[in-house]
């Protein structure tokens, strides 16, 4: 019933629901991998008549001693409305090609494909729970009400806190031009060391910005008290979702509540471009396996929106010898930081 096609193409399923970080299986996310000269596959599933019922964007990881591994962020994505029998189909169809792709490789490196899938598959196939590399959890808007109704559902404190930016005069200013990226690396830079954390390189943020200003998908909204930039986002639009993906502030101006209005500003941008969604990417989980996450969780949820979780992340394993191995040196690592 089902076929493949695994080619260079334009065809993804784009959610007609929210599902967290779908951009992430896009064309914009295929481009940006290219730039990173990493090897990546986009798998089709279709019928006889040529519709699409799974779409998967993965690529190729590199470990040491000549390893690597297959990653799909946030795929594969599923067409809605399928039945159990049509799911298992698919998904054998899923497995079998990127067993294929793992012997394409010739030198046979690849240890493991991991999946953070738009529906939960661990009942149809041998694979293993794993933790997500993107946020399982979020909070995100709907944005069908109207922009008075989205305030007043907010918590009080995040209501005053952004009454306070106006009265404090903090300004919001879109910016689209490939030099407004500057704002944000030295923001980015000054939170890395307040909050003694590791950020991608600014490299890895100039190629995503190229990208994201080439399909058109990006705004950067950037606070400033005084003519001095104290708080920037970066958010990506695609399909029918505005992902706030990273955020920087000056800790020196935290007084001025800059950050409160730049969320403000970009969810009332978003709905009147006529998203549907509007996603905080990512908060802490209800276990509370990741405590230093609680302070951001709780300025997130502030905006009054809905928490979501993603399916668990899967692993499928093709060496598991070298998988064992692999989650033992990760712990050492992880033990010795």
């Amino acid at each position: 019933m089902f076929q493949v096609k695994l080619e260079k193409n334009n065809n993804f399923i784009k959610p007609d629901h929210f599902y967290s970080g779908s951009f992430l299986q896009s064309q914009l996310w295929r481009d940006f991998l290219d730039k990173q000269h990493k090897k990546n596959w986009q798998i089709s599933i279709v019928d006889k008549n040529n519709d699409l019922f799974l779409s998967c964007l993965l690529y190729e990881n590199k470990l040491p001693l000549g390893k690597s591994y297959l990653y799909a962020p946030k795929g594969p994505l599923l067409k809605s409305g399928l039945s159990v029998d049509d799911k298992h189909e698919l998904l054998s169809v899923f497995f079998s090609k990127t067993r294929d792709l793992e012997i394409e490789t010739k030198h046979q490196e690849e240890i493991f494909l991991q999946l953070e899938p738009s529906e939960e598959i661990k009942n149809f196939f041998q694979v293993q729970s794993s933790h997500s590399v993107q946020p399982q959890d979020t909070s995100f808007l709907s944005l069908d009400k109207e922009p008075k109704e989205i305030l007043a559902n907010m918590h009080q404190k995040t209501r005053y806190n952004i009454m306070l930016a106006n009265k404090k005069t903090v300004k919001i200013k879109t910016l689209d031009k490939a030099e407004d990226l500057e704002i944000f690396l030295n923001l980015n830079k000054k939170t890395a060391a307040r909050q003694n954390i590791i950020t991608h390189q600014d490299n890895y943020y100039a190629l995503l910005w190229q990208t994201l200003l080439e399909h058109q998908a990006s705004k950067l909204f950037v606070a400033y008290h005084e003519e001095k930039p104290v708080a920037a986002n970066l958010m990506i639009f695609w399909g029918n979702t505005a992902t706030y993906l990273h955020g920087a502030s000056d800790y020196d101006h935290r007084q001025v509540m800059a950050p409160y209005l730049l969320q403000w500003e970009a969810i009332k941008f978003a709905k009147e471009q006529g998203f549907s969604f509007y996603d905080f990417w990512g908060i802490a989980p209800e276990d509370n396996s990741k405590p230093s996450w609680n302070g951001f969780t709780r300025f997130k949820q502030g905006f009054g929106g809905q928490n979501f979780q993603a399916p668990a992340a899967q692993v499928f394993i093709y060496n598991p010898g070298q998988y064992k191995l692999y989650q033992l040196t990760k712990k050492f690592l992880k033990l010795i930081k």
